[in-house]
């Protein structure tokens, strides 16, 4: 069964999400607590007359430390991690720390491929369970609505806190990605990653039509025996040869139940697509429980 974190709490009978909250790996224990005083001295929120004189947001306004823990990614250009922050007072001081930022005018047109350094992303949610969350590198902030902002935030001294839980995870799973992995309407393949091979189980698409947001697909069981399947699907595209993970532009949730399939017998099921927005014209596939069938986008 799949064990996904939402605010604090473990959800694996409820629900599984996808996309920016996944992950999976061994449990490490990462940071320390002695930058705590760093961060510290700064305001809940910036002033409501500076936010309407700039028309700038604040990153993470609403931030409910009470009910939600925060979570933080790392990419150094090879490997992507996800760890989490359970201490309300030291959520706080980041969450104090974030909003005292003075973000620059909204920006257009920036070529994410000349963006050096780490990227870094925070999420957390608020007190309706609504998620908030940003990624940042090179001096500029990426908003879920696709805005972009110049921002100067210290993510060594965020990265100091006594973060959890750490555990590798896929560069497509930063919020926002779908912004940053596209570039002139196509998929940047260096904000990509590889798809692993994969592993059917005895499970087959027979059959895929796509109408509209929606993919129509058969599913069979090749096997002599029962086979399991769930309400998670994920999407790749083709490029240059081969295929990548892409990142939705939406949260994606899907219940966390087991399907039963008997031996020889076949299922049609219906995917929404939609929260992946708009996908630039190319071949895509559909994965359920690593069975996979093409279609195209034209």
């Amino acid at each position: 069964m799949r064990k996904f974190i939402k605010g604090i709490a473990v959800l694996s009978a409820c629900l599984v999400f996808a996309g920016s909250f996944a992950y999976a790996g061994n449990n490490v224990e990462a940071g320390t607590t002695g930058v705590k005083s760093t961060l510290t001295g700064y305001s809940k929120n910036r002033k409501a007359e500076s936010v309407t004189e700039k028309n700038t947001p604040v990153l993470l306004e609403n931030a409910s430390v009470s009910s939600s823990a925060m979570g933080f990614w790392e990419y150094d250009g090879n490997t992507a991690y996800m760890c989490w922050l359970f201490n309300k007072d030291s959520e706080q001081e980041i969450v104090n720390y974030i909003n005292s930022i003075e973000l620059g005018s909204p920006v257009n047109g920036i070529d994410t491929e000349k963006l050096t350094g780490n990227m870094y992303a925070i999420t957390i949610w608020d007190k309706d369970g609504n998620d908030i969350s940003f990624t940042w590198r090179d001096g500029y902030v990426f908003l879920k609505d696709g805005n972009i902002y110049k921002a100067d935030i210290d993510f060594n001294r965020i990265k100091d806190y006594r973060w959890e839980e750490k555990n590798q995870t896929k560069v497509t799973s930063f919020p926002c990605m779908y912004y940053i992995a596209k570039k002139d309407g196509k998929w940047n393949k260096n904000f990509l990653e590889k798809s692993k091979k994969l592993k059917a189980n005895g499970l087959k698409i027979t059959s895929v039509k796509l109408n509209s947001t929606r993919l129509n697909i058969k599913l069979k069981n090749t096997k002599k025996t029962q086979a399991l399947f769930g309400e998670y699907f994920s999407l790749q595209a083709k490029i240059d040869g081969k295929w990548y993970y892409i990142p939705s532009k939406e949260e994606m949730a899907f219940n966390d139940i087991a399907h039963i399939l008997e031996a020889g017998k076949a299922v049609k099921k219906t995917y929404n697509i939609s929260p992946y927005g708009e996908l630039p014209a190319g071949k895509y596939r559909i994965v359920v429980e690593g069975a996979s069938a093409t279609f195209n986008i034209n």
